[in-house]
């Protein structure tokens, strides 16, 4: 008999993915909005537009860390056991053929 995914193995996966998307976001959006809010600063923008600008920039570039980790996570904990119950299920299937 296969196994079957638990309800661990997607708590295992959701965590992990958690925390590498909160902080590489975190990370990124910071660099993103920092610099953005430095050149902004340099060119004379006010305080309020520099606040807005950066805050969506960096928001805005943590969008792709969070794909990423969700990939990662995804691919790393879920897809092993999928593929090898699909694999398990077709070989049991080819002995009972036999």
């Amino acid at each position: 008999m296969t196994s079957q995914l638990k309800e661990i193995d997607y708590l295992k996966t959701w965590a992990v993915f958690f925390l590498c998307a909160t902080i590489g976001g975190f990370v990124v959006g910071a660099v993103v909005g920092g610099v953005l809010g430095g050149a902004l600063g340099a060119v004379g923008a006010s305080a309020q537009t520099i606040r807005f600008l950066s805050g969506g920039a960096g928001f805005v570039a943590s969008l792709p860390i969070s794909y990423l980790c969700f990939r990662f996570a995804v691919t790393r904990f879920l897809v092993p056991k999928v593929t090898g119950q699909t694999s398990q299920t077709g070989a049991e299937a080819l002995k009972q053929a036999a």
